[in-house]
């Protein structure tokens, strides 16, 4: 139930910070905040990915990992204006874990 709570306010904050649209400057010269204000979204998701990962090799590998694993790299393609396209098979992925995980707990 942890991880269902953490994905959706997760899922939450990347929603309300994710700005609708991100105009690229005609400007050649843009400076390393600029730069770094584009990809500051998944900053958090490829954290909560890291700590993932870190957390799965320490231990013995449970259903939820795919799930989670899936959870997270949605949030990164919702992240990235550029992954985008990425979306559908990030969120199949999850589907898929998803019913696996209501499968064997039938």
């Amino acid at each position: 139930m942890f991880w269902f709570i953490a994905a959706f306010a997760i899922a939450s904050v990347v929603f309300l910070l994710t700005p609708e649209k991100i105009m690229d400057s005609s400007d050649k010269r843009t400076s390393l905040a600029d730069k770094l204000s584009k990809h500051s979204l998944v900053i958090l998701p490829v954290l909560v990915l890291s700590w993932l990962i870190i957390a799965i090799a320490s231990a013995p590998v449970t259903h939820f990992a795919g799930t989670a694993i899936g959870f997270v790299l949605t949030s990164c393609a919702i992240a990235l204006p550029s992954t985008h396209k990425y979306l559908a098979p990030l969120a199949a992925l999850t589907f898929a874990s998803l019913i696996i995980e209501l499968a064997l707990y039938l």
